[in-house]
């Protein structure tokens, strides 16, 4: 798997999946938005047998986190030894990430036949199309089988160094030494393929599409048998809805906050919030999709079968009736941490609730796994 973290030429990361689900392993994954900083910590034998252990939910103030750009660090290191605290844990194996839009994914194919590079210089020759190769963290893996004459399938990922460092020291400085810093979309695509290996298998070849509705974005992400085929960020998130309900009701942005999350709401809500904003999320999923399919050849053209919904602001009652009829694809909401086994400590009520803003956490956990 891939980490921004890790030298790639030590290869450290792939090597250890080797072994990773022979034994009884822990990770904790931490998902940091501008709002909140989840951690899960989550133990596995193996992909196919998940508990959820333990999680936790930090508030944070205003101005630390500003979209995706972390503005104080000092009293972010704070929160996070607060966090981690709160979890009370005695796991060390940390995965985090950084916003998909400081990186960047480029899938490519290595065939040794049509070059004189081994594999790790064929990657940081890709690589350095980028950037130069000194300034940037990368790594690479190996995504598909050498198949026919095309070569092996390699997915690469690369950011400005001048990003990534300030997060790993942030994280040391926490005294939280990260096993991994991947990618908050490739987290959310590792929490899909455990749901759809699991409980879906019939899914696993069709195209799928996944929308996680977070903080200020709304990460897109077309995938089959677990590979990401097409990706797109839109501006639509949980952040408009919180102030589409400040207009509509003349409050603070507390208030709306507390209004998203609370079960008991204004009479007109559905009609003056819900309805307006499901149109919009649906509307801007179509865009995403027909976009999509302007990236298809004739060959490789084939609709997507279902769409895949989570995210705090996925709540919104009629939300999947609003895709389904404006995209007339089969829509539901999936928030794959309810689907790993639970520690019975765990307050299922509590979890349901806080399930939807669990997703990125879980995947980067799994990451760890």
């Amino acid at each position: 798997m891939i980490s921004l973290s890790k030298s790639p030429k030590s290869k450290t990361s792939k090597a250890s999946k080797a072994s990773g689900g022979l034994s009884n392993r822990a990770a904790i994954g931490i998902d940091i938005s501008q709002h909140a900083i989840k951690m899960v910590q989550l133990t596995g034998r193996s992909l196919n047998q998940i508990q959820l252990e333990k999680y936790v939910i930090t508030k944070l103030p205003k101005n630390i986190v500003k979209g995706n750009k972390i503005q104080d660090y000092d009293q972010l290191v704070t929160y996070l030894q607060h966090t981690y605290t709160q979890l009370r844990s005695s796991c060390k194996n940390f995965v985090a990430a950084v916003p998909q839009s400081l990186a960047t994914i480029e899938n490519i194919t290595y065939n040794p036949r049509d070059t004189e590079l081994d594999l790790d210089e064929f990657a940081e020759s890709e690589i350095s199309a980028i950037g130069p190769i000194d300034e940037m963290s990368y790594d690479y893996q190996v995504t598909g089988v050498s198949v026919s004459p095309a070569g092996q399938q390699i997915t690469t990922v690369a950011a400005r160094k001048d990003d990534i460092e300030p997060v790993i020291e942030m994280f040391e400085n926490a005294g939280l030494d990260l096993s991994a810093l991947d990618l908050d979309l490739l987290a959310q695509r590792n929490a899909y393929a455990f749901w759809i290996n699991n409980h879906a298998p019939e899914l696993t070849n069709e195209k799928v599409a996944v929308f996680g509705i977070h903080a200020t974005q709304m990460y897109a992400l077309v995938m089959q048998n677990g590979q990401i085929l097409y990706k797109q960020e839109t501006p639509v998130s949980t952040e408009q809805l919180n102030q589409l309900i400040q207009r509509t009701y003349q409050v603070t942005e507390e208030k709306a906050a507390q209004m998203i999350a609370s079960s008991s709401k204004p009479s007109d809500y559905q009609t003056q919030v819900a309805d307006r904003f499901n149109v919009q999320v649906a509307q801007e999923i179509q865009r995403v999709l027909q976009f999509y399919y302007t990236t298809q050849t004739t060959e490789t053209f084939s609709n997507i079968k279902h769409i895949l919904l989570t995210g705090f602001a996925s709540q919104q009652a009629g939300l999947a009736e609003s895709i389904f009829s404006q995209t007339n694809t089969a829509t539901q909401c999936i928030h794959p941490v309810l689907y790993a086994e639970r520690n019975n400590k765990i307050d299922l009520p509590q979890l349901q609730i806080d399930a939807p803003s669990l997703t990125l956490a879980f995947g980067l956990a799994l990451r760890g796994l």
